[in-house]
């Protein structure tokens, strides 16, 4: 069921890469590059809480270079009307962060490759995200700050109301 399921995770990341991407990945012998297996939880795990925020983007590309079936798109903040920033916040590296965390450990849990999501696991990874809200006002003036502020409490409510495994 484990390999039944992988093979259809990975043939489903194929078919949504561009077509120089698929032969390059089919001629690649190393099956763990394309393939997640049971300690690609280390590398979302990584990324997720290791990583400091001004430098995830650059992990996040390194990482998609070394494990192809780690899934990095985004939407950056689906936040309606208001998006991925505003006069006082730009939350997108935390929404690119949070798409990812929610993205890759579901999928690793739906191919049970050791993780297990469920409400641990994701308030933790909410938690991570608040923490990434706040650290992206830290840098702002104190009235935008004040502002930012703010819009961190309406982002992780909206994120722990909504989201959910």
């Amino acid at each position: 069921m484990r390999r039944l399921a992988a093979s259809i995770f990975a043939i489903t990341l194929l078919a949504h890469l561009p077509a120089t991407r698929v032969i390059a990945t089919s001629s690649i012998t190393d099956h763990s590059a394309t393939m997640p297996t049971s300690a690609s939880r280390a590398v979302v795990d990584g990324l997720v809480f290791a990583t400091p925020l001004n430098q995830f983007r650059a992990a996040r590309s390194r990482a998609k270079r070394t494990h192809r079936w780690l899934i990095t798109t985004t939407d950056g903040c689906s936040a309606p009307l208001v998006g991925s920033s505003g006069q006082s916040f730009n939350f997108r590296v935390a929404c690119e962060r949070h798409d990812l965390a929610y993205a890759n450990y579901s999928a690793l849990s739906r191919l049970s490759l050791g993780v297990d999501w469920n409400p641990e696991l994701r308030a933790a990874v909410d938690n991570q995200f608040q923490r990434d809200l706040q650290e992206s006002c830290i840098r702002r003036r104190h009235s935008e700050r004040l502002r930012c502020d703010a819009w961190t409490v309406v982002f992780f409510h909206a994120v722990r109301i909504a989201a959910g495994p």
